[in-house]
């Protein structure tokens, strides 16, 4: 007679092989991209619909400057992947567009359009985000919308805009920004920063180089004022897609499934 553990032994053991069956066929399966990015915008309570706005159309405008689409095709792939997320207090939900593949100046313009009209009204007015200011919710978000999509991207960027720095009560439901971008670092994803200066936060380019940035090649890109925004986006888009940061693989890491996991 077998011992009663062995067959709930062997039911582990096939369940654990399962897995890492689907874990490696889901590795075989993901895209492969020059890069992964996020494009995290502050729709925060201090956002008015004006502002909002003002991203979006900046935004738009950069993935339709020529530029920037022959730098999309420039890598050694000849794509990258990217997704809009918009956070702000901790306590509100992250509103996600999903990924989209750009691969061509059509895919970028598609992009554009998304990007352009995300989240608004038929009137133009805006029904989003509220409430302090929760970077740390917002990088832990983007996080894992790069380790759990289905593509493999030679570098992983956060892009973080916002007119503010982190509220204390923003974070009472979720995480720090100074923990949240050591979740980035551990999995070697890059956060680049930009702040859009106003009178209330005239140094926040500062702020962001100490708190926010974190990862290879991590810079800040500054936006005088929200009518400035478009300008700032497209500078620091073309820097981000040009990137020569490449990681190159590294012994002590692996991915799988979308996730990256550090060898203890």
């Amino acid at each position: 007679m077998k011992p009663a553990g062995t067959h709930n032994l062997k039911k582990l053991a096939g369940s654990l092989l399962a897995a890492l069956v689907m874990c490696l066929a889901s590795h075989a399966q993901a895209e492969e991209v020059d890069l992964e990015l996020v494009l995290a915008m502050d729709a925060s309570g201090s956002i008015s619909s004006a502002e909002y706005i003002l991203q979006l159309e900046g935004t738009a405008a950069a993935f339709r400057d020529p530029a920037i689409q022959a730098a999309i095709t420039s890598g050694p792939v000849g794509k990258i992947a990217v997704s809009v997320m918009l956070w702000s207090d901790a306590a509100f939900p992250k509103i996600k567009s999903g990924w989209f593949v750009l691969d061509s100046a059509s895919s970028a313009e598609t992009f554009a359009r998304l990007v352009e009209t995300f989240q608004l009204n038929k009137d133009r007015t805006v029904d989003i985000g509220g409430g302090g200011t929760g970077i740390g919710a917002g990088v832990q978000e983007a996080v894992d919308m790069l380790n759990t999509n289905s593509y493999r991207g030679l570098r992983q960027v956060i892009d973080v805009s916002g007119d503010g720095i982190e509220t204390e009560f923003s974070f009472s439901k979720g995480i720090m920004v100074r923990d949240a971008k050591l979740l980035a670092r551990a999995e070697g994803i890059t956060i680049n920063g930009l702040p859009i200066l106003s009178e209330n936060f005239p140094a926040l380019d500062k702020y962001y180089r100490d708190e926010v940035i974190i990862g290879p090649g991590a810079f800040v890109e500054k936006a005088a004022s929200f009518e400035d925004f478009g300008r700032a986006i497209r500078r620091k888009l073309l820097r981000e897609i040009q990137s020569q940061v490449a990681i190159a693989p590294q012994p002590d890491r692996w991915r799988i499934a979308g996730r990256r996991q550090t060898d203890k």
